[in-house]
């Protein structure tokens, strides 16, 4: 955290986005048309990571619920 004029700033703001235009648009819209291959082993880690993090979100949640449950 950071105190600029007297103000907390937890982070700096976004800027906005560039706009793309011309050639740099017309690459930009191919290359997310292209379909990515990735191979068994590399979707068989994604997944590992996603039930994992999936996984910590739950128990997150129930932790959550307990401590809402018990200051009441």
């Amino acid at each position: 955290m950071r105190i600029y004029k007297n103000k907390k700033i937890m982070a700096r703001p976004i800027k906005e986005t560039p706009i793309l235009y011309g050639e740099d648009a017309r690459r930009f819209v191919a290359r997310m048309q292209e379909k990515r291959r990735i191979s068994q082993e590399e979707r068989a880690r994604i997944n590992a990571n996603y039930e994992l993090v999936l996984g910590m979100l739950k128990r997150g949640e129930a932790l959550k619920q307990q401590r809402h449950a018990t200051a009441v």
